[in-house]
């Protein structure tokens, strides 16, 4: 263990020191970013010039920095693929039509779901053929059949382009697809009924991993403790639960499921426990090979078959490629291994494919590995030193908490960022990464793999005895989750400005750890400029904003005022239980360089449509006052509302027509419809809101009104004048009038 940390630190203390060309990837890196992000991205590299011109300048550093992050914006614009296409006439009217094409890629995803990549498609309409450009991402729900990667399959569905919500802030799921080339996207669910995949016989390795595959499949329990097993060894998620994965997200270990450095970490570990091994039988060899040596060349076979049986992922190929340039550094004996290492990656990585640095997995990576190659020298200064076995047992599990928080400590702003949540659960990897690094993957896993070719029963009792002891580990989670030990929070999700300001003020904590304080006084200059900026760009005119969300086949509309009071009416949702728009859409949107928090709810009726949305804002957001109709939505998304009524003590309003709602000072909430009496169906009892500035109507909220209700509105007789209406029932044609026509 001292020599390990020994080659990680450099056998020297200190700041790590880095070479010239290591200084120069930034640049790089952030030329590359700027074909999405060009101001943050410009920012970010003048900042860094200012910071290595004081702290550690260089001759021609700033010339060639400039260049290299000319040459970075050139190279990922050359290397991103086109936009979209016009969309062909059939697939604009949903034609259904009959598609060929060729597998390009398997994915496992939970709830027995496959992602397939498809090349190659061809689609036969009514106007004659089309090729396709790029990839279609084709999403199959409870397939009947494993097909393999070069499969020729036909089906007929209907194709649609590919695109994502379109808020602003939020994840760009539509320039993800564009540096992945999948332009389109479809659907099937259980046996294909016309067409299907056609015959196809694996030869060669394909066949041999579609049997190790195969064997763990027919021997590993048909439990969610059994489905960990084909995650673990070959990335494959399709037997986890929904319910299992979420499980293990609270307990703050999602990274498990993720085939990355962690498992590859556990596979050369192997490697290094065979070196230990032989140098117990042979000792001697320890005179021609240091035993970090001996695990490295041990390591290499076992990673190399981790690779193909994980199919070559790009996280796994990014982990592969990291722990070899760090098993070449050690090998040669060099210091500073993590730090070197990650710069040696990053290079041939970005190289190779410069669109990575887009990849959230990529950028998770690098940042954890730098995070902990910095942060963990100082803080093993911590360590107790004393002797004995529970000594040793203490050391080991207070290295885990402290490499978990070395690694949270630079990921937090792009967690949060990307998942709109901060879950600051890190004791649970102390449990989780021991049992499965030294006992599930290699004992179980591996071990039954491996004991599957020659007793089915002893592989059936590895895999039962690991499925078991994951079952117990998901159960311990599960009461401490309804325990509420483990806590989620909503939390403020920075703009690029408070991105740079928390890495600066991270980096002058790293330097005056180090007792360099004149150097962390030099960060002080760009933290300044950036919050002035940040500032600035909070502050406008007095006036009135109304958003209205992308959130599909539904609705969600935010008010904010001039006083800054948001209210947000109904919440979007509808697609399905296990997509919640408020935790995906609505509850990031309302985060992003916000605190989470609304200060009014309008529910204008319980459609999940509308309602669905709304109780994770409910459950994660401090939020003043929640009005609505008196109706509740039914089923799970109302459990969750009684639920945190419950708990925060929050008194649901009811409105009807006449109520006024009083948002600020001159800025009102009119409700229009329904009266108090009025009976009609539940879209015909939605709310009809109309939003007044200083006397003036500016917007009018219809909910899903219907024929009936429209029919009561308009012989209400009240002033339904307004500057902008959004449309009843999404524009559908039963919220149509004509009689609204003629006023």
């Amino acid at each position: 263990m001292l020599q390990v940390e020994n080659s990680i630190s450099g056998n020297r203390s200190g700041l790590p020191g880095l070479f010239f060309w290591e200084i120069l990837i930034p640049a790089f890196v952030f030329g590359i970013l700027s074909i999405k992000w060009f101001i943050p991205s410009l920012c970010a590299l003048l900042i860094y010039l200012f910071v290595i011109f004081f702290i550690r300048p260089e001759k021609g550093a700033a010339l060639l920095l400039l260049f290299l992050f000319g040459v970075g914006h050139w190279y990922g614009n050359y290397t991103l693929p086109p936009g979209p296409e016009a969309m062909p006439s059939w697939m604009a009217e949903r034609e259904k039509v009959q598609l060929s094409g060729t597998v390009h890629s398997i994915k496992g995803a939970p709830g027995k779901r496959f992602k397939i990549l498809l090349e190659d498609v061809v689609c036969d309409s009514s106007s004659g053929q089309t090729r396709l450009r790029g990839f279609l991402n084709w999403t199959w729900a409870w397939p009947d059949q494993i097909p393999y990667v070069g499969q020729q399959v036909s089906l007929n569905v209907r194709v649609k382009p590919i695109h994502g919500f379109r808020n602003s802030g939020l994840w760009d799921y539509d320039f993800y697809c564009r540096t992945k080339d999948i332009r389109y996207r479809t659907y099937t669910k259980g046996t294909i009924k016309s067409g299907g995949l056609r015959p196809y016989a694996p030869q060669g390795l394909q066949k041999l991993r579609a049997n190790l595959r195969k064997h763990i499949r027919n021997n590993a329990p048909p439990t969610q403790g059994g489905a960990i097993f084909p995650a673990l060894l070959t990335g494959d998620r399709f037997y986890l639960s929904h319910d299992s994965v979420e499980l293990i997200r609270r307990a703050g270990v999602s990274h498990i499921l993720a085939l990355s450095g962690l498992h590859v970490g556990f596979i050369v570990a192997l490697g290094f426990g065979l070196s230990w091994l032989v140098g117990l039988v042979w000792p001697l060899i320890y005179l021609r090979l240091s035993r970090l040596q001996l695990g490295v060349l041990f390591a290499v076979i076992p990673v190399s078959l981790y690779l193909w049986l994980g199919q070559f992922t790009p996280s796994l190929l990014r982990a592969v490629c990291m722990f070899a340039f760090w098993g070449l550094l050690m090998f040669l004996n060099r210091g500073k291994v993590l730090l070197d290492g990650l710069f040696l990656a990053v290079v041939l990585i970005l190289a190779i494919s410069p669109l990575s640095v887009f990849d959230l997995g990529f950028q998770l990576s690098v940042l954890a590995v730098g995070g902990i190659s910095l942060f963990y020298p100082l803080l093993a200064k911590l360590m107790p030193a004393g002797q004995g076995f529970m000594w040793r047992v203490m050391r080991f599990a207070l290295g885990l908490v402290y490499v978990s928080l070395c690694a949270n400590i630079a990921l937090l702003p792009v967690l949060i960022w990307n998942f709109g949540v901060l879950s600051p659960n890190l004791l649970f990897n102390v449990i989780f990464v021991p049992v499965l690094g030294f006992f599930l993957l290699p004992v179980c896993g591996v071990g039954g793999l491996i004991a599957s070719y020659f007793s089915p029963e002893a592989a059936q009792f590895l895999f039962s005895i690991g499925a078991a002891v994951f079952e117990w580990l998901l159960s311990i989670v599960r009461e401490a989750v309804q325990a509420g030990m483990l806590p989620e929070y909503a939390f403020y999700r920075p703009h690029w400005e408070g991105m740079l300001i928390y890495y600066l003020l991270l980096g002058a904590l790293f330097l005056i750890m180090h007792g360099k304080f004149n150097r962390a006084r030099v960060l002080a200059l760009p933290l300044l400029v950036l919050l002035c900026v940040r500032v600035y760009g909070a502050v406008g005119p007095e006036r009135v904003r109304v958003d209205i969300l992308d959130t599909g086949q539904s609705q969600c509309v935010v008010i904010s005022g001039p006083e800054g009071s948001r209210t947000v009416v109904d919440g979007g949702g509808g697609f399905g239980r296990t997509f919640d728009m408020g935790r995906s859409i609505v509850g990031p949107w309302l985060a992003y360089g916000h605190m989470p928090q609304v200060d009014n709810i309008v529910m204008t009726h319980g459609d999940r449509d509308h309602a669905g949305g709304l109780a994770y804002l409910l459950e994660k957001f401090s939020v003043g006052r929640f009005y609505f109709n008196g109706d509740i939505p039914s089923g799970h998304t109302g459990e969750r509302f009684e639920a945190v009524f419950a708990k925060n003590e929050i008194v649901p309003e009811v409105l009807n027509r006449g109520d006024q709602v009083f948002l600020e000072p001159g800025l009102i909430l009119e409700v229009l419809h329904p009266y108090a009496e009025f009976e009609g169906s539940r879209n015909d009892r939605s709310l009809y809101l109309r939003l007044m500035w200083n006397g003036k109507p500016l917007l009018s909220i219809s909910g899903d009104l219907d024929r009936k209700g429209i029919k009561a509105l308009l012989k209400s007789g009240v002033d339904l004048s307004s500057r902008v209406l959004v449309l009843p029932h999404h524009g559908s044609a039963g919220s149509f009038s004509l009689s609204c026509m003629t006023g």
